[in-house]
């Protein structure tokens, strides 16, 4: 099955996002272009302190989703928010009309708030957490097991949905917000601090952030945990045109494209190399969200810009084992 049978295939599993209001039949089709189009400005959230590249990676794949749909849709402006705001306020954000877009992992309880575009974006990286742990702290070295680990305390955010799937696989958290939870790892409060592989090492560089931490070398926690693209309940058109983009980026490889040329990327599939990964539950996907994963995942690994990726791929560190 060549990419593009690939892509179509995926728009079939994620129809359940469109049929409210059949964004596909009331949009014109690929080769009928209107001369009335809009201009459609959009508010985007401020990037977070540490995840410079992580951002930057997301708002240009968003950017080009609407950019290859402008014949059907018309031009777009994308604006940054002025201010930097949590996860959970940036979502809500979304329903006061102070934001048209952002990105996310996602929740049952994020999806029925609001509406979801179940592509994930980092091709489930997200789900796999690499840990900051106090410089010279090695006890994680003997750990193999999730019995094992549910002995150490991990700290993580309040509004974070990865709070509740750590606890629901008994694994003790102490809350805090995302800056204090690197001084509450360096000064012995908790044992660790998850990260996606995709970011630890950009926040392990920023020194104000890392300051007396080190990186484990011996664990990886993983869970199914997508980041999907988020707009307004309401916004059904919106989340048909990005859903659209993304499939069309998809077809030509443009996607797989700029996701293998994100260093961070890169950088989180060399961190999978040789770890032992533990696997966990996350009771908080929906079916949907599932459906997508299970779908996406194989078609990012097979897809020829992939299999030339000469870094370790993903499910291939030394152990993996689940309890």
């Amino acid at each position: 099955m060549d990419i593009k049978t690939k892509a179509l295939s995926a728009s079939v599993l994620l129809s359940s996002l469109f049929t409210q209001c059949h964004v596909y039949g009331q949009q014109q089709t690929f080769n009928e272009v209107s001369t009335n189009l809009p201009h459609t400005v959009l508010r985007l959230p401020n990037i977070h302190p540490g995840r410079d590249t992580v951002y930057s990676y997301a708002k240009s794949l968003l950017t080009e989703a609407l950019r290859v749909t402008e014949p059907q849709y018309g031009t777009f402006e994308l604006i940054i928010s002025d201010q930097e705001t949590a996860q959970e306020r940036q979502l809500r954000s979304l329903e006061h009309n102070m934001l048209d877009v952002t990105w996310s992992v996602t929740s049952t309880e994020r999806e029925r708030q609001f509406l979801p575009v179940r592509i994930p974006i980092m091709a489930g990286l997200f789900g796999k957490r690499a840990l900051f742990v106090k410089e010279g702290d090695v006890r994680l070295k003997e750990v193999k097991t999730l019995k094992e680990l549910q002995h150490f305390r991990a700290v993580l955010g309040y509004d974070w949905p990865d709070t509740k799937i750590f606890r629901a696989n008994d694994i003790p958290v102490l809350e805090t917000t995302y800056r204090a939870s690197f001084r509450i790892v360096s000064e012995g409060f908790a044992d660790m601090f998850p990260r996606s592989v995709m970011e630890i090492s950009e926040e392990f560089a920023n020194k104000s952030l890392s300051n007396g931490l080190a990186i484990d070398e011996h664990l990886i926690i993983s869970y199914p945990s997508p980041i999907f693209y988020f707009v307004g309940s309401d916004n059904q058109a919106l989340a048909g045109r990005i859903a659209e983009g993304l499939l069309m980026l998809f077809e030509t490889g443009k996607f797989q494209e700029l996701l293998l040329a994100h260093a961070n990327f890169k950088e989180g599939m060399t961190l999978l190399d040789g770890r032992t990964i533990i696997e966990i539950d996350n009771p908080l996907l929906s079916e949907q969200s599932r459906l997508a994963l299970e779908k996406f995942l194989p078609e990012f690994a097979a897809s020829d810009a992939v299999l030339q990726f000469d870094a370790t791929e993903l499910g291939a560190p030394a152990q993996v084992v689940k309890q």
